[in-house]
């Protein structure tokens, strides 16, 4: 049975007689975190500083020591690290988030595995095939997990290798194309991490995440790319972040989120500021853009407020 969100709380609320105290009690219980679920988020928070830390130690290890390592002993360390964390995950009796976070450093050990044998081999690898073999053995780890941190990588390594394999390729795009490329990428990893995953716990924070980044990609491309001479590309690319704007603030009035409204607005605001800073040519211009920012900023905000303060009354 699917866990009661906020939304589903508030829609049964609008179409029945619930009392007022008796949801509230509901949010409370169910919805809103207590005591223990701080504990618990401490706990996982503990956790996974302690894998990281962990995998600090090893990276610096080799880095530090990498001159005085045979190259034997280097790839026998790096594999042997990877071996310990994955057979540890796999076969140790732990529980089940002990278990997830050890299988994620397994994964992020792959990394240390391929650095290792490409400097050791010298297999002359531009850095987008390193990145692009990590994603790709990181794939079946993630389609077992399911796991949110593990897809939060996989999203760090697309965007990493399509920015090492436009740069060391020398591929002729321009800074708007390869701009839109990178959102689009994001784009399809939120929408496929939005369809399989939207109804599990703890994946909500990765598609704000995913989300975010994928606006920031938009919001830099455009606002740059707009001191570029190539006004088909900069339209169809804001015609195209629009688009999915749009869809991102229907989703938000959907779900009563004010996350994604605050987010495109944000984005919006930043985009139009540089726009007018193009192709204003007065004298005046940047007091123009700094007025616009202001106004837009405190008309967003004030929006949001009545938003939420009409939501939770509601």
């Amino acid at each position: 049975m699917q866990a009661p969100t906020r939304y589903l709380i508030h829609l049964a609320a609008r179409h029945s007689n619930w009392q007022r105290t008796d949801i509230a009690r509901t949010l409370a219980g169910e919805v809103y975190a207590d005591a223990e679920d701080w504990r618990s988020l401490l706990h996982y928070l503990l956790l996974g500083a302690g894998a990281a830390f962990l995998l600090s130690g090893i990276f610096f290890f080799f880095a530090y020591n990498w001159v005085a390592l045979a190259p034997a002993v280097k790839i026998g360390c790096a594999v042997g690290s990877f071996a310990v964390a994955a057979f540890g995950g796999l076969f140790a009796p732990l529980p089940a988030p002990a278990r997830r976070v050890v299988l994620t450093a397994a994964v992020a050990l792959i990394g240390a595995v391929l650095g290792v044998l490409g400097q050791v081999y010298q297999t002359g690898a531009n850095a987008y095939d390193f990145f692009l073999g990590w994603a790709l053995l990181s794939l079946p780890w993630i389609a077992v997990l399911g796991y949110a941190p593990l897809w939060l990588l996989f999203t760090g390594l697309v965007n990493v290798t399509f920015i090492m394999y436009t740069q060391q390729l020398g591929i002729e795009l321009s800074y708007l194309v390869s701009g839109m490329l990178l959102f689009a990428f994001n784009l399809l990893i939120w929408l496929f991490l939005w369809a399989r995953y939207r109804q599990r716990t703890g994946f909500d924070w990765l598609l704000r995440a995913v989300a975010g980044w994928a606006v920031l990609v938009a919001t830099v491309n455009v606002s740059a790319g707009a001191f570029d001479e190539r006004p088909v590309q900069l339209l169809l690319t804001t015609l195209f972040a629009a688009a999915v704007y749009a869809g991102w603030v229907l989703l938000g009035l959907r779900e009563r989120s004010v996350y994604y409204l605050a987010l495109t607005g944000g984005g919006s605001l930043i985009t139009l500021t540089f726009l007018l800073l193009r192709w204003a040519t007065f004298a005046n211009a940047y007091l123009l853009a700094g007025g616009v920012l202001l106004v837009g900023v405190t008309l967003l905000t004030q929006q949001l407020n009545r938003l939420n303060r009409r939501w939770r009354a509601e």
